[in-house]
């Protein structure tokens, strides 16, 4: 029998292949929607699935949403988020974890972070993982008690989680009442990371709020102030960080793998980076690659070594000062060949 906690773990950091299909949405009442969602000013970013049905596209953290004509509504690299239906050439941009979803479907387009799933305070199972399939592919199927709530009362969960990559197939609300169904789906077609990232105009939160206070014409003037006056580039410094592992899973007490979780939880499960070492091996390293942040691997005459930060990015000197203080005395003598994986990754 499938344990919650195996399933878990197989659905906690995303698709670990690439998964495509269309998705469809439903609702059986004609009761208004109650929502909340505060911001700080800023447009809020509602991300939903149309009636209709979308095509949604997973893999990781990332997502990435297109209407059934192929217009482009949604998209994210797994730590920031472009929502594109107010203005398809200068999205509005945010962190992820601002996003709101509105509507049934959220747990099929956005990875949550694995503390959402538990504490005293989360959903927990109330019987056992079935076995079921699903289009065609085995799945697993569990349901969860309602998340205590003092704004609203909330209706149990049922999640069918595909056994192999962990997507979310199918969201149902314990009372019927709404969900999403993947209705076709297909596995492991190799899809361009650059489909989840965006390199053009975005409107960032910032100026989204001076956007919605132009009554007070004077944010714009000061912004603009600033970028003929200072500096209209982007600014990059460097900054003195943290790295002190908060966490450390020993693999192998006898070879010394580990995997480490640096610097300090900053309140919403997520860490600086990581850190993973192996003993040295001319095999392919099967690692998380990520497309959001910063990814460097060497090796030493000894072990292999892979570090992950994000936000930011480690230059020579960083990675030459975080070298030093792994492994003082032992030199860099190559690199290792990282693939996509998911046995020694976060």
């Amino acid at each position: 029998m499938t344990e919650w906690v195996e399933m878990l773990v197989t659905m906690a950091d995303g698709p670990k292949q690439p998964v495509q299909g269309v998705v469809v949405p439903y609702r059986h009442s004609d009761e208004p929607w109650r929502f909340s969602n505060g911001t700080y000013g800023e447009t809020p970013v509602l991300p939903r699935l149309r009636p209709g049905g979308v095509r949604l596209y997973r893999w990781g953290r990332r997502s990435r949403i297109e209407s059934m004509d192929g217009d482009l509504l949604f998209m994210s690299d797994g730590a920031t988020a472009w929502y594109f239906t107010s203005d398809p050439q200068r999205p509005r941009c945010t962190e992820l974890r601002n996003v709101q979803f509105y509507g049934p479907g959220r747990e099929l387009v956005i990875t949550r972070p694995v503390s959402h799933w538990v504490g005293d305070h989360h959903a927990r199972p109330t019987g056992p993982v079935t076995d079921l399939d699903c289009l065609g592919r085995r799945c697993w199927s569990v349901d969860l008690a309602p998340r205590e709530s003092r704004a609203m009362p909330r209706s149990s969960l049922r999640l069918v989680v595909d056994a192999d990559t962990g997507a979310v197939l199918e969201q149902h609300s314990g009372d019927g009442v709404t969900g999403a169904t993947y209705t076709d789906v297909t596995v492991g077609s190799p899809i361009d990371p650059a489909l989840f990232t965006w390199n053009g105009p975005v409107v960032t939160d910032l100026e989204s709020r001076a956007l919605a206070g132009r009554g007070d014409p004077q944010w714009d003037e000061s912004m603009q102030w600033f970028h003929e006056n200072v500096t209209a580039e982007r600014i990059y410094v460097p900054v003195l960080m943290d790295f002190t592992p908060s966490l450390v899973d020993l693999r192998d007490r006898e070879s010394g793998a580990f995997f480490a979780s640096l610097g300090p939880n900053n309140g919403f499960g997520q860490h600086a980076g990581w850190l993973i070492r192996r003993p040295r091996s001319n095999e392919p390293w099967k690692v998380k690659v990520k497309a959001n942040g910063h990814q460097v691997a060497w090796s030493t005459e000894d072990f292999d070594w892979a570090c992950h930060i994000s936000p930011g990015t480690l230059d020579a000197t960083a990675i030459a000062i975080l070298q030093q203080q792994l492994h003082p005395g032992d030199p860099v003598v190559g690199t290792p060949e990282l693939v996509f994986g998911r046995s020694d990754g976060p």
